[in-house]
């Protein structure tokens, strides 16, 4: 065995196996108490607590050898840090044989000095056994079984510990984890202990109650998890931030700033995107900053909101879909450039130009009447928002723009000047705009401006019926230019992308960052997609590595950043062909996406924290196989997409063990088994034999094990999260793990019909029926288009499962139907409702699924009868 004994024994006595006596010797008592403090605690290059996160962290030998000079230079200390010390005593009964150089130093430390450092724990209110404790906690194998540990007992613990579970580093695969440690954290570090001075415990708990600094260290902590993992509870960390900021102490001279401080940091914090979905999920972000202000305004003396707190504050606005008034602003734009404000009638005329302000602009004058100078970030804010400076802009929906900071604070000219090109409706109004910033602020752009410019002009143009409305979305709107002369339409017209890509080129401007995967996603061939990354300046073996004829591997594909191997990714599903007609694909085109499934599963290794938490390129690769016409194989339409459906299992799998499925990607799912199973009911109604047309034949040979794989899903994602409940204040949790909406629900239900599940469609609309306000919930947060896929989702089960079920059975498990003059969109739908449902659908697939679900319903009363409805079509 290579663990060393500290030699600690149960009575506290000397000799061989005990580490310290009962009693230190008085000289050594002595000796310690003149001891300087700066001795005692003195401050480290390395901090403690950074050690015990680089030990966690080190799961292999290879890890162990990288992080051997951390290990060592706290092997060699022996100051008396709770975290060094708590550190050296559990590395003392690991394996660490093959750390010689740290096991040495650790043999190095006498039974004498042992004892004398952990009789001074005696002096601070912990002792050997809390230091075990720690430890026990510590050694859990993954993050929720750690703070399992932790939340497990309520004596106290020190802060550090918490502050060390909750490391950015840290992955929690469980939602309840994050936000039991939330709850641990209000429970026992913000409250003051109570009971007779001297008691242990009160004495401890008065040393747990967090400071203003270290809760802060755990708001930025708990942010991140919360945004990677559970966008929603963003709203329940706010309450947090409110319960934390009350319970500070008024009589002190600082309080007042320390409240402050907490509260403009939470409104920056609060104001990050969420890492899946950012736009969908703005929302929170926004309802987290109101509890903030709400609670500002509450107070006898309102906090003081910095410029970076009004900053944070727009920057979430941008994301927020339009309110009533700014989408009647937005519709009476002008089509030239500004657009300015057309007046349609006398309520118009009498508005002024301040009525027609978007919220985010709103808040910008309010920060000037603060008192703050307005940047040029501020500026770039402002056009997003729909003003820049006195020229109107298109109010755009948009994530926070790249702002600088520190020595290259004056770039933000190109931010702001990037933003004025997006706010824009089409790529001629962006050349307009790129020109004239360039000629007033005698600059050349540089690559954030040009890649805003290349965005316009790899947009796909709105189509004609959609109702978005301008700045709601990337693509762009038609360009009006019916009095234009011919020679000020070639003078106005933006050049090609090529031209463009020469003209930065001749100026000096590399691609890079954004720009760089801008232009790899839209590349239109792998040759041009290299030729961008060649002049990028990436390593000749790192651009080999990501082709589709070389041998990739890890240590190549990790020089490729996540978001530019992302683009490559995107252009490699982009490039694969789809099916036309009989016409074979040549075989190297059908390479792509299993290239891309490869190259990703290097990239994004299992045991790497990218490959646990990146999930984008997965999300690319499921929504490409869920392509309607996406060929990854030569031979009949059947046989190509039950190859798309292993395909998709294989990468579910793959996903599984990495990042975990979330709805987009259990969305994309349903979408290919649906193209399965319906390529195999046309070629059940195009059979004439008697064995394939027989409706108790399953459509799918695999089609049991799929529904389990789709059932499981669905429960996982589905899962309840148990209610974040403190003594501060109550405060609600999600429902659920994830975001299950109406778009999902539908697709589920068509995917079940497909696969001929009766059973997990009644358990569905039994699940969707017992949860009705979670549904419209979600449904809300799309509009209109939500309530109506409710409507659908009620139809699909009427269509595909109510003739297999019978109408007695329908009877007694649809509550619905007992009010038949029930309206909205969870009314039971009518037979015309049904019938218009299936005959809607573009490729006649819920007329043939009806058609094999009545034969099925007819086949266990007479076979005969259900042959004929089948060879009806």
């Amino acid at each position: 065995m290579s663990v060393i004994r500290l030699g600690v024994s149960a009575t506290g006595g000397t000799g061989p196996g005990t580490l310290l006596p009962a009693q230190p010797a008085r000289s050594q008592t002595l000796s310690r108490m003149t001891v300087p403090r700066s001795r005692r605690y003195p401050l480290f290059r390395i901090s403690p607590s950074r050690m015990v996160a680089l030990r966690l962290r080190a799961k292999t030998a290879i890890l162990r050898y990288s992080y051997s000079h951390a290990f060592l230079y706290a092997a060699n200390q022996r100051a008396d840090r709770l975290p060094l010390l708590m550190l050296q005593t559990w590395m003392t009964r690991q394996k660490i044989r093959d750390e010689p150089r740290v096991f040495k130093a650790l043999r190095a430390v006498s039974s004498q000095e042992w004892t004398d450092r952990f009789h001074g724990l005696a002096a601070r209110g912990w002792s050997r056994d809390d230091i075990d404790h720690w430890i026990w906690v510590l050694s859990g194998e993954d993050g929720d079984v750690r703070v399992a540990r932790l939340i497990s007992t309520d004596t106290p613990k020190p802060i550090f510990l918490t502050l060390l579970l909750v490391r950015s580093d840290e992955w929690f695969r469980k939602p309840e984890s994050i936000l039991s440690l939330m709850e641990y954290v209000a429970r026992r570090h913000f409250r003051y202990g109570s009971g007779p001075s001297g008691d242990r415990i009160a004495d401890l708990t008065s040393k747990t109650v967090m400071t203003a600094s270290q809760f802060l260290i755990l708001l930025r902590r708990v942010v991140h998890h919360i945004l990677r993992k559970l966008p929603r509870s963003i709203i329940t960390v706010a309450r947090l931030v409110v319960d934390f900021i009350r319970r500070l102490p008024n009589d002190e001279p600082r309080s007042y700033h320390r409240q402050c401080m907490v509260f403009n940091t939470a409104l920056l914090l609060f104001s990050r995107p969420a890492a899946t979905r950012p736009i969908l999920n703005r929302e929170f972000n926004w309802r987290a900053q109101k509890v903030l202000l709400a609670m500002s305004d509450n107070f006898p003396r309102p906090l003081i909101i910095s410029q970076a707190g009004y900053r944070a504050v727009r920057e979430v606005m941008i994301g927020l879909k339009k309110s009533k008034t700014e989408k009647a602003v937005a519709v009476r734009y002008a089509k030239s450039w500004p657009p300015h404000r057309q007046d349609f009638d006398g309520l118009d005329a009498r508005r002024t130009p301040e009525d027609d302000y978007s919220r985010s602009v709103k808040a910008g004058l309010l920060m000037k009447a603060a008192g703050y100078t307005e940047t040029h970030y501020d500026a770039a804010l402002g056009a997003l928002g729909g003003m820049d400076g006195s020229s109107p802009t298109i109010q755009t929906l948009s994530l926070p723009p790249k702002k600088w900071t520190g020595k290259g604070e004056g770039l933000n000219l190109y931010t702001r000047w990037a933003m004025m090109v997006r706010a824009t409706r089409n790529a001629q109004e962006a050349w307009a705009v790129f020109n004239q910033v360039a000629a007033d602020a005698k600059e050349a752009p540089n690559t954030q401006v040009y890649a805003e410019m290349f965005i316009k002009l790899v947009a796909r143009p709105l189509p004609s019926d959609s109702a978005a409305l301008p700045g709601d979305s990337r693509e762009v709107l038609p360009v009006h230019d019916e009095n234009y002369s011919d020679y000020e339409l070639a003078r106005l017209s933006p050049p090609t992308v090529d031209e463009l890509y020469q003209q930065m080129l001749s100026h000096g401007v590399r691609p890079k960052h954004h720009c760089l995967q801008v232009l790899v996603g839209s590349a239109s061939s792998l040759e041009e997609a290299a030729r961008y990354l060649e002049d990028s300046g990436m390593d000749p073996a790192v651009i080999s590595a990501l082709a589709t004829y070389k041998e990739s591997s890890y240590g190549l594909l990790r020089q490729v950043t996540l978001l530019t191997f992302t683009s490559f990714i995107r252009l490699l599903c982009r490039l694969h062909p789809n099916r036309q007609g009989r016409a074979r694909i040549d075989p190297e085109g059908l390479l792509f996406i299993r290239h891309a499934i490869r190259i990703t599963s290097l990239r994004l290794r299992a045991d790497t924290t990218e490959g646990s938490t990146f999930q984008p390129p997965w999300c690319i690769i499921m929504r490409a196989l869920a392509r309607p016409h996406i060929c990854v194989k030569n031979g009949t339409p059947s046989e190509n997409n039950d190859e798309a459906l292993d395909l998709c299992l294989d990468v579910l799998g793959s996903v599984q063990s990495r990042v975990g499925v979330d709805p987009e990607i259990f969305l994309y799912f349903c979408r290919v088994v649906q193209k399965a199973a319906y390529s195999r009911l046309c070629h059940v109604l195009s059979s004439k034999k008697p064995e394939v047309i027989n409706a108790a034949t399953p459509l799918m040979h695999s089609a049991e094990e799929v529904s389990k794989h789709l059932t499981k899903i669905f429960s996982r994602l589905t899962t309840c999260i148990k209610t974040y409940d403190t003594e501060l204040e109550s405060v609600d949790a999600p429902l659920f793990m994830q975001n299950i909406g109406p778009a999902h629900l539908h697709a589920y239900m068509r995917a079940l019909a497909f696969l001929e599940d009766t059973s997990a469609m009644k358990k569905l609309l039994e699940w969707m029926l017992e949860n009705q306000e979670y549904i419209n919930q979600e449904a809300e947060r799309i509009g209109r288009r939500g309530f109506a896929l409710i409507a659908r989702t009620l139809c699909a089960f009427h269509a595909f499962a109510g003739p297999i079920l019978g109408e007695d059975e329908l009877e007694k498990m649809i509550p619905l139907r007992k009010d038949p003059a029930q309206t909205g969109s969870w009314r039971w739908p009518r037979p015309r409702e049904v019938e218009i449902y299936i005959k809607t659908d573009g490729n006649r697939s819920s007329v043939r699924l009806q058609l094999r679900v009545l034969a099925r319903a007819q086949h266990s009363s007479s076979p005969q009868e259900s042959q004929e409805v089948i060879e009806r079509e």
